[in-house]
């Protein structure tokens, strides 16, 4: 059974990977861990984890340990031959949208949530810089879906490590789904399946 290591947020970055595991009905198990804790299961996790964050998971069956959301997300996926397409071109368009999220939209809101939680002192044009990209790679996103229901020519990974993010967009960024409609219909379409609701 994979052990999933969280801290016991449901960060956007744990809820891609609790899709996923359901998506893929994998079976497993949850062990919470505490930051700057110095204890034998917390040394533990720096093994799966040098770097100390989450989500990482551990897999017995393959003796594989991963960190980082998208790394994982590809793992799961290429072991199960679900959710990634086997031909070149498809799976290298599933790969790109995934590599965006790692490299843009993933970074951006984290630095974004930072800023908000540092206080209302902050000068307004340090959130608005990051509010800016976030609505930027919105725009990118909503021209990608139009005349099509994912990212990929079907649902995949791609999609999995984007959605979260759709959730939270209002409250961090002052961003309305409604203002995208081809994005606002896509997370809907992934709000109605299964694995997204049991999440």
């Amino acid at each position: 059974m994979i052990t999933l290591y969280t801290m016991g947020s449901d960060s956007p970055n744990i809820r891609k990977v609790t899709i996923i595991l359901n998506e893929l009905d994998l079976p497993f198990s949850i062990q919470h861990v505490q930051k700057h804790a110095d204890n034998e299961s917390d040394n533990e996790f720096l093994r799966v984890n040098p770097n100390g964050t989450v989500p990482a998971i551990y897999d017995p069956e393959t003796d594989t340990a991963l960190f980082e959301s998208g790394a994982i997300l590809y793992y799961l996926a290429h072991k199960s031959r679900q959710l990634l397409p086997d031909e070149p071109k498809p799976r290298a368009e599933v790969m790109k949208w995934l590599m965006f999220e790692s490299a843009n939209m993933g970074p951006v809101m984290g630095e974004l949530y930072y800023y908000i939680l540092a206080g209302d002192d902050l000068p307004e044009h340090y959130l608005q810089r990051y509010k800016d990209k976030v609505a930027n790679f919105c725009a990118i996103i909503e021209r990608r879906l139009e005349g099509r229901d994912y990212l990929g020519d079907v649902y995949s990974i791609a999609d999995i490590v984007l959605y979260p993010w759709t959730i939270i967009l209002e409250d961090m960024a002052d961003i309305l789904l409604s203002d995208y409609p081809n994005l606002e219909k896509w997370a809907a379409r992934i709000d109605q399946r299964p694995s997204t609701q049991s999440t």
